[in-house]
Order: C-alpha cells, then sequence, then structure tokens
C-alpha cells in the first residue's frame, strides 16, 4: 500500500496562506489548511512579483513558481527560532518553508516563507518527500509595509491597494492610480473602522485592510 504523504505545498503570496495536498490511502482525511505564513518582502527596487526576478539571489523575495523539495533540517544554525526547515528551490539561496515567532500580515522574510504554525511547519516537514514533494508559489505579493500613498501616486503598490479595497467589498476601479475615486474609497473604509480618515494610505490603515 502506498504511504501518504503531501504531494504539493501551495504558497498563496497574496492571502499569505499555505495549503497542502496530499496523496495516498489516507489523503482525504489529512489536514490541509490554510496556514497563515509571511514571504520575502524583497531588497528595495527589486520586483518580486516578476518570476525571474524572485528567483535571484541576493533579491530576498521568495521564488514563483514550482520547485521539488530539496531536504530537511530541524532547524537553522544562523537562526535557532526557525524550526522544522523544509528547503526548496536551491541551496545556494537556503530558501526554505519553516516556523517562526513572528509571521506578520505582509511580507517580512529574507525570502523564506516564515508559518504561523509550529505544528504546521512541522507537519510539512515531517510528510513531505526529498524530490517528490513540490512547493508551488504563486500569486502576487502584498504592498511593502510602511508605504504611504496619497492621492496622486501611481503605482502597483496603488493598484494592489485597489485590489484588496475591492476584495473587502468597496466598489472600485484598479488602475494603479490613486485619483480622486481612490481617496474617497480609502476615507471611507478610515470611517468604516473608526481611523483617522484622512484619504491618506499609511500604517495603520494598512495593518486593518489587511488582517
Amino acid at each position: 500500500m502506498a504511504q501518504t504523504y503531501i504531494s504539493k505545498v501551495i504558497v498563496d503570496l497574496w492571502k499569505q496562506e499555505v495549503t497542502l495536498e496530499w496523496t495516498g490511502p489516507n489523503a482525504a482525511a489529512q489536514e490541509k489548511g490554510p496556514f497563515h505564513c509571511s514571504p520575502g518582502e524583497g531588497v528595495s527596487g527589486v520586483n518580486c512579483d516578476d518570476i525571474a526576478t524572485s528567483k535571484r539571489s541576493g533579491t530576498s523575495c521568495t521564488p514563483k513558481g514550482e520547485f521539488p523539495v530539496n531536504y530537511h533540517e530541524r532547524r537553522f544554525s544562523q537562526f535557532p527560532q526557525a524550526e522544522w526547515v523544509t528547503r526548496f528551490q536551491d541551496d545556494s539561496r537556503g530558501i526554505a518553508l519553516h516556523y517562526y515567532p513572528i509571521v506578520p500580515e505582509y511580507p517580512d522574510s529574507n525570502g523564506c516563507v516564515r508559518i504561523a504554525s509550529l505544528n504546521a511547519a512541522k507537519l510539512i516537514y515531517d510528510n513531505t518527500k526529498s524530490r517528490q514533494s513540490v512547493v508551488s508559489v504563486r500569486e502576487e505579493l502584498r504592498p511593502r509595509f510602511g508605504i504611504v500613498l496619497k492621492r496622486g501616486a501611481k503605482s502597483q503598490d496603488v493598484r494592489k491597494i485597489q485590489r484588496r479595497l475591492v476584495e473587502k467589498g468597496y466598489r472600485l476601479g484598479i488602475d494603479g492610480d490613486f485619483g480622486p475615486r481612490t481617496e474617497a474609497v480609502v476615507k471611507q473604509f478610515q470611517k468604516d473602522k473608526r481611523l483617522s480618515a484622512d484619504g491618506i494610505f499609511g500604517r495603520q490603515t494598512y495593518q486593518v485592510l489587511f488582517a
């Protein structure tokens, strides 16, 4: 009888969630998630949403694509708080899925996928197979935490904020242009959440919008 194991670990960068696909006779009974995670934030000026860029060393991006699991480590020697380490992509970058005690609602690592649940990280560690299990990293990153955006701004971060507001039920075009309509919707969101309704997107608004 074939062994039951995790065939694919799916990392959704936008939702910041890890879900599991299992194979084997008892696959349907296994825990699948989702589990909260935080990916790499990328160095300043680097577009981690670009697939080729995300795979390069020195970017602090979580690589996008599908990668076989390489091997497992109990913890990182340099960062002992990182436990139940499942390595993927390549050894030169040291990219892995692992537990970490700090997992915010925004990209925050140097490229690894931090998992908030110790049990989930151990589940992946115990039940993925080297060269057989696959890690699939998909979707776009949330905006970098700490950005301040206001009327007149035009960027991919503006488009991402618009996308999130639409997901929250607000009517808004997704065009990357922080015009009067976006400002009005940001103000309405701030009022609805009892924040200072100044129409400026900063840290406090970010934390509530992406909670």
